[in-house]
C-alpha cells in the first residue's frame, strides 16, 4: 500500500502517525484471511502499531523501524529553509545523511533509482513525517505483549546509533522475533540486493525462521 502522501496516495490533512496506523488496518481488514505485513523504516513503525489495533496480522516483517524516543526537529527546521530556497534535493540529501545517517555511496545508490525525482518532489512529506515521529514514544513494556512473530531485518553497515537501539530494543520486547543482517547493507538492502532480500522474508513468511549475527 502507498501511505499518505506516497505514491498514488494523497497526502490528506490533519496528519497523525495514529492516521497512518490506521490506514495500514483499514487495508488489512480489508483483505479477506490472515495477512503478512512488512514496514521499512517509518513504514516499520506503522506496520508495528498496526499490529495492537486487528488480529489479522498473523507474521510482522520490519526493516529498521525508528521506534527509538528522538527529536530531528532542528534538522526539519533547516530542511524547511532548504525548500523555501528552492533546494529541495539538498534538503532530501540532508534528511538521509542526518538522520539515517546514509553513506555517500548509499545516498548515490538512492539518486540512481527511478524514484530518486519522486522522493525529491515529495521531500515535505518527509519532514512532517520526522516531526511526528518526534512526538512517538516506544513502550517496551506494551511491545512485550504483542505475540505476532517479527521478522527484525538490519543492515550490518547502518551508520545511525538510534536504528541500532531500536533493533535491540525490539530484540529485548517482542516475544517472538527472529533477526536477519544484511552483510555489508545499510538502510536499502531491497535496492541494492533485492533477491536476497526477497529470499529472506519469504523464508519467513514460509516458516523458516532464520537469525543472523548478535548486535
Amino acid at each position: 500500500m502507498d501511505r499518505r502522501g506516497h505514491g498514488q496516495s494523497e497526502a490528506g490533512s490533519d496528519y497523525s502517525m495514529q492516521k497512518e496506523f490506521a490506514d495500514v488496518v483499514a487495508v488489512v481488514n480489508a483483505l479477506r484471511g490472515p495477512v503478512f505485513v512488512l514496514g521499512h523504516s517509518y513504514g516499520g513503525v506503522c506496520a508495528l502499531e498496526a499490529a495492537f489495533l486487528t488480529n489479522k496480522i498473523v507474521k510482522l516483517v520490519l526493516y529498521e523501524p525508528p521506534v527509538q524516543d528522538l527529536d530531528h526537529t532542528a534538522i526539519a527546521d533547516t530542511m524547511d529553509q532548504m525548500i523555501r530556497s528552492g533546494n529541495r534535493e539538498e534538503a532530501l540529501i540532508t534528511f538521509l545523511e542526518k538522520i539515517v545517517m546514509m553513506s555517500s555511496n548509499e545516498i548515490a545508490a538512492m539518486k540512481a533509482q527511478p524514484s530518486w525525482p519522486a522522493r525529491v518532489a515529495g521531500v515535505d512529506i518527509q519532514i512532517r513525517e520526522i516531526r511526528a515521529l518526534s512526538r512517538y514514544h516506544f513502550a517496551p513494556d506494551r511491545v512485550k505483549t504483542l505475540r505476532v512473530p517479527t521478522l527484525l531485518l538490519m543492515g550490518s553497515k547502518t551508520a545511525s546509533p538510534q536504528l541500532k537501539q531500536a533493533i535491540r530494543s525490539l530484540m529485548d520486547s517482542l516475544p517472538h522475533r527472529s533477526l536477519y543482517v544484511f552483510e555489508g547493507q545499510e538502510h536499502n538492502a531491497m535496492d541494492n540486493l533485492p533477491d536476497q532480500f526477497a529470499e529472506a522474508v519469504t523464508n519467513f513468511l514460509l516458516g523458516q525462521n532464520r537469525v543472523s549475527a548478535t548486535i
